[in-house]
């Protein structure tokens, strides 16, 4: 049994409270103290009372919402560093963590992503709080060469372990074959970041007859670019929940106004270009027909016994452009039995290697993309791409996170 924690469950549906009770009882590995109040006002007193670990709260609540009890918490001195997840099951996602909420979650829970999420919000409070005591013990011992190494040395393998387990909670948050396999026919993922977690990520959903798969490269590399794959998803998910019909268009242009929302961008002289660039294609099982979208990315589409067809996106990123207005654009054509689409971010096609020391290029990875489409299986395919790759690398740091997606509806 692990250590004990002491988690406060804030919301208003007694239904909701007494099932996350159920959750944290039957998590064999960590024991968890659970503690209940039905509003914001009672969360708010009984924070301060019991000093919980962390914290789960509903945004939509009588007396006091979750919205005013998480800027209250944060705003006493004595519990602001009390990690705190929102929950809701409407688009409160932005205003949570402006209110000053760690993380969040849309209801319904998966209880497994609940669980995870849990459990690295309490390991990087642990850390940051070991962290500081690590920095008071460095300001005293100065003379202590030797500590301070050993102080540097833990901290890293803290920071790695930290890392390790952000990349298990990355991957739960990414669809499972199984839900894959749901939504197209076969496929494969070729899945190889620069650092333990990744900037890139790819995401499906099914709905009735329609099926949607999309592919993201967000803005940076590691835990800064993975902290934007989890905002992607989060978006993906909250557009797609609120909507019963599907425009790859118009998915792009509330991304995109989420994500501006989110990173607070302006335009201003100086500020960080964040954001991300994604393809999207969404495919109709009764007409046969697929939108696709993208945001400087294109879509690869190999029919079978033709050549490769290049089907472009616009030339604009999802987040603050010059014209950053204007809406994408929706592209649409009819597939086949047997046709495949190709979906992917620009780390496989701009990696140096070779015998030149030279970029892949994309004329390359199109010519390679059309060889492996030969092969029926996508196992196969999935063989020569990575085997390609790992010749042309070797010898040579890897530049960029890497992710093709290939697949059949």
């Amino acid at each position: 049994m692990g250590a004990a924690f002491k988690i406060l469950v804030v919301d208003d549906s007694a239904s909701v409270r007494n099932s996350l009770a159920e959750m944290f009882s039957e998590d064999a590995e960590n024991n968890y103290q659970v503690f209940m109040a039905a509003n914001g006002r009672e969360g708010c007193t009984m924070a301060y009372h019991e000093r919980p670990n962390l914290i789960l709260i509903d945004i939509e609540m009588p007396i006091m919402n979750g919205i005013d009890a998480i800027r209250k918490i944060k705003s006493n001195t004595l519990i602001k560093r009390i990690p705190i997840i929102g929950m809701s099951s409407s688009k409160q996602f932005q205003e949570a963590v402006e209110a000053g909420a760690n993380d969040f979650l849309m209801k319904p829970f998966d209880k497994y992503e609940l669980l995870m999420r849990v459990q690295l919000n309490l390991k990087l409070a642990k850390t940051r709080e070991e962290v500081k005591k690590q920095h008071e013990l460095v300001k005293t011992q100065k003379q202590e060469a030797i500590n301070q190494r050993d102080i540097i040395l833990q901290q890293k393998k803290n920071l790695t372990d930290d890392l390790n387990y952000a990349r298990y909670v990355q991957n739960a948050i990414f669809p499972s074959s199984e839900n894959i396999a749901a939504v197209v026919k076969d496929h494969f993922i070729y899945n190889r970041p620069k650092y333990t977690v990744s900037g890139d990520f790819y995401w499906t959903v099914r709905k009735g007859n329609t099926s949607l798969v999309a592919v993201g490269d967000c803005t940076g590399h590691g835990m800064s670019g993975a902290l934007m794959t989890m905002a992607g998803v989060a978006f993906l998910n909250e557009i797609i929940s609120s909507n019963h019909v599907f425009s790859a268009d118009q998915i792009l242009n509330d991304l995109r106004t989420k994500v501006v929302q989110l990173l607070n961008q302006k335009g201003d002289i100086g500020e960080a270009l964040n954001g991300m660039d994604i393809t999207i294609c969404i495919y109709d099982s009764l007409t046969h027909n697929v939108q696709f979208s993208g945001a400087n990315n294109p879509l690869y589409l190999v029919r079978k016994g033709k050549p490769l067809e290049v089907i472009k996106g616009d030339r604009m990123p999802i987040g603050f452009f010059f014209d950053h207005m204007h809406p994408f654009t929706k592209n649409e054509f009819q597939i086949s039995e047997g046709d495949a689409i190709y979906l992917f971010s620009d780390g496989y096609p701009d990696q140096f290697g070779g015998p030149f020391e030279k970029k892949f290029r994309y004329n390359q990875f199109r010519e390679l993309i059309e060889t492996a489409a030969l092969y029926t299986s996508m196992d196969q395919q999935l063989g020569m791409i990575k085997a390609t790759m790992d010749d042309w690398i070797e010898g040579f740091e890897q530049v960029d996170d890497m992710l093709v997606m290939g697949f059949r509806f």
